[in-house]
């Protein structure tokens, strides 16, 4: 292999190559090139020669930050597809940005990678620049950088790296579709707003939570209000103690579902996403089999061997997106049950809510107290019944729609 310059120091530009132009690579597990396309040799700016058995990373470029790799690399050491946005180095030091779809594979790894075109990809590139200066200027482990891009990604309103990346794919998919003038793609269209709708249920999920949480100190202020009004143990006490009790079984339930490892939302969430990422995967792939029929011969190359194994991974994929959405939808039922179980532990917490606005009338003028109580209650009842019906409306529209995409592809 030729030995390459140094080329950091030289002035960048950014290589242009068309919004249908697909790249192709293949690499042993320790990630040396076995085959590439066309599209990879010419914008990268390498000779075969020199791509062939060389390391992948031969492409990067130091603006990608190591926190990408390191979650790309964890996934996929352990058997999981991933994919990201990734600013490639060619050979003369311009510079290329991809959308990376990266698949485990029998002896390495294969990718297929598009043009990025979407105001997310312009939102990841600031991301990039400044998390990559920390790097630098920091000295950050990537472990400890991958960390700040999770809580970057978090903050955005993802749920995980998962969830972004079969968000960002969908995306990506839909804008070139639209861009190149073909047909919106139904199943991909319908994986997207079932992801949004699953983000939106969580989100949901946590706000509420954070509602039953605010609503622990309310029984504290009634006993207050009843050592002032009764003697010890008398009914206000004992409304407050029962609405103390009923509201923590909620809140106990609630966090099974909304926080913790492995909680329901997560587990509903990823599945959808790791479906929406693998039906994407299986498009691109589609296309990227289709050109090799027209590729040119390359001394060390067998396009029909690239192409098999390509069909390999896409039949994969498509076996595997079948049974995420299939187990997406059992999660999506409980889901749905879990929410219904709450609503109606509320109409408990109503009862006794009812109960308190009653000992406002019978105190009367002394009772000013938890009239103002009570009244607060009443404001978090209506925001918290309200939050509940959306998630129930949506977890069982979710559940519905992955049902029915899952019948209308029984065989995945």
């Amino acid at each position: 292999m030729t030995h390459q310059r140094d080329l950091s120091g030289q002035p960048e530009g950014e290589v242009n190559f068309r919004l249908d132009d697909l790249f192709f690579s293949r690499t042993d597990p320790r990630g040396v090139i076995l085959a590439g396309n066309d599209v990879f040799q010419n914008v990268s700016g390498f000779a075969w020669s020199e791509l062939l058995g060389a390391p992948h990373k031969i492409i990067r470029h130091p603006d990608t930050p190591r926190a990408v790799f390191r979650i790309l690399w964890d996934a996929l050491g352990n058997g999981f597809p991933m994919g990201g946005y990734v600013k490639n180095r060619a050979r003369n030091g311009d510079f290329y940005w991809v959308f990376a779809v990266i698949l485990p594979t029998e002896g390495g790894f294969l990718s297929v990678r598009l043009k990025p075109s979407t105001p997310l990809f312009a939102q990841i590139r600031k991301v990039y620049a400044e998390l990559a200066a920390r790097e630098r200027a920091e000295r950050l482990d990537p472990g400890d950088s991958a960390r700040r891009l999770w809580t970057i990604i978090t903050e955005a309103g993802f749920t995980s790296y998962t969830t972004f990346m079969a968000s960002a794919l969908g995306q990506e998919l839909a804008a070139r579709d639209h861009r190149l003038g073909r047909p919106e793609d139904p199943r991909t269209r319908r994986l997207i707003e079932m992801n949004e709708a699953l983000e939106r249920v969580t989100q949901e999920q946590k706000k509420l939570l954070r509602s039953f949480e605010s609503l622990q100190s309310i029984p504290n202020n009634m006993r207050l209000v009843a050592s002032r009004l009764e003697p010890s143990g008398g009914p206000v006490s004992a409304i407050s103690e029962n609405y103390r009790a009923s509201s923590l079984v909620i809140s106990d339930r609630l966090r099974s579902f909304v926080s913790g490892r492995e909680n329901l939302c997560d587990r509903v969430s990823r599945e959808v996403a790791r479906a929406l990422f693998l039906l994407g995967a299986n498009r691109v792939m589609a296309e990227m089999i289709a050109t090799f029929r027209q590729a040119e011969p390359v001394p060390g190359l067998d396009w029909q061997t690239e192409a098999a194994k390509l069909a390999e991974a896409r039949g994969a994929t498509r076996r595997d997106s079948h049974a995420a959405l299939t187990t997406a939808v059992g999660h999506a039922e409980e889901l749905a049950r879990s929410s219904a179980e709450i609503r109606r532990l509320m109409l408990g917490l109503d009862t006794i809510r009812v109960m308190g606005r009653v000992e406002c009338g019978r105190l009367r003028e002394n009772g000013a107290g938890l009239v103002s109580t009570i009244d607060q209650l009443d404001l978090f009842h209506a925001e918290i019944k309200a939050r509940l019906e959306t998630i129930l409306r949506l977890s069982e529209d979710i559940g519905s729609a992955m049902s029915r995409f899952v019948k209308a592809d029984p065989d995945g």
